[in-house]
């Protein structure tokens, strides 16, 4: 039976980045995924990294704002530090009000995350034009933008993590799913697909199926998988300028460095089915987009496939120690992306010191005991 100092059960980005962090700090690790690399939540979304996180208002959103900002600023240095190219670009996001609805709402998201220090600003319709003369200024009444917001490719920043690890001798092993943990007198026993692994240390990160491992051991943590359908055209020449966002429609819009246009809306009932497509979701997403920035009309889209999260009943994430030994990472929505590296950072040192980090202790996952 292989023994390790940790095991970090799924090899996600969330879990990949706690991985790189404990194996800087000298730790000895191993990871299981349980499918192929990118098969899951992260190589499902838009890679869009926001610091404006509209969850939890009034009920902890502070902290969220707080961890998403130091997320959004370790990204832009992640191809730096890994070596690996995560197609990391300082794009900006533009959430757009197109009635007074949408207006009423930002208005008020504008006072909170401007007393929280975000670089945002109120745009006329006549601005927007004016800065991005493909939009369509009949189409919105108002839009507010922050430039420092990004994007980055999800399979880049995977992959920036594995070739991390990899140089640093610890093996990321897929199709290695694992069904059991255990806990035992000095650890845990892990049975996997592949056979069974013991470790001082385990940390679940398994997004939406996370709870399924963790109530083995007595912690059931409140998960709803929440599914969204997304699409990708056809490459065209890249003119776009931020990331576009309507939040009542759950809207967003961005286009990829090879000039792919990438984009979402609404969200399907909840479920694990991550085959299912409909034609009224393109036809929705047109019905928006298409006012907007009349000149993608015409485009041809060459693919589309639904994305999975995981949401917990307070819209914020389920992130520390459960037990002795026992850490979990999962709950972060859609929004995980953004928070990757400083979760990481954070969560290995709260396994090394065994003290949980500040910023950390508003997502405590016992808080559903």
């Amino acid at each position: 039976m292989s023994k390790y100092e940790t095991i970090v059960v799924g090899g996600g980005a969330m879990g990949l980045s706690v991985a790189y962090n404990l194996l800087r700090r000298g730790r000895n690790v191993h990871v299981l995924e349980g499918d192929y690399l990118n098969a899951g939540s992260t190589g499902r979304n838009l890679g869009v990294l926001k610091a404006r996180n509209p969850y939890a208002v009034g009920n902890g959103n502070k902290d969220l704002v707080k961890l998403a900002k130091e997320g959004l600023k370790l990204n832009a240095g992640l191809s730096s530090e890994t070596g690996i190219n995560t197609f990391h670009k300082t794009s900006g996001c533009l959430i757009l009000a197109k009635d007074e609805a949408d207006y009423k709402q930002l208005k008020e998201y504008h006072t909170h995350f401007k007393k929280l220090g975000l670089d945002e600003r109120e745009l006329t319709p006549e601005e927007i034009h004016r800065k991005w003369s493909y939009m369509d200024p009949d189409s919105v009444i108002a839009g507010f933008y922050s430039p420092s917001e990004a994007n980055a490719h999800p399979f880049g920043v995977v992959w920036a993590y594995v070739e991390a690890i990899r140089k640093m001798k610890c093996q990321v092993e897929k199709q290695n799913k694992v069904s059991k943990i255990e806990k035992t007198s000095d650890g845990f026993k892990i049975t996997a697909e592949k056979g069974e692994y013991e470790a001082e240390n385990v940390v679940v990160a398994c997004a939406e199926r996370s709870s399924e491992l963790t109530e083995q051991l007595g912690y059931k943590i409140p998960l709803t998988p929440m599914r969204k359908e997304v699409l990708i055209s056809e490459p065209i020449r890249p003119f776009f300028g931020p990331t576009l966002e309507r939040l009542s429609t759950h809207f967003q819009v961005t286009q990829t460095m090879r000039g792919e246009i990438m984009g979402t809306i609404d969200w399907m009932e909840p479920g694990y089915d991550l085959v299912k497509s409909t034609s009224e979701f393109l036809e929705h997403f047109a019905d928006e987009l298409v006012p907007i920035i009349p000149v993608l009309r015409n485009l041809n889209i060459i693919r589309q496939w639904t994305g999975i999260c995981d949401q917990t009943p307070d819209e914020k994430p389920a992130v520390g120690k459960l037990d002795d030994g026992l850490y979990v990472t999962c709950g972060y929505n859609d929004y995980g992306i953004t928070m990757v590296p400083i979760v990481g950072r954070l969560l290995a040192s709260t396994i090394i010191n065994d003290e949980t980090s500040p910023m950390l202790k508003p997502f405590d996952p016992l808080r559903f005991e």
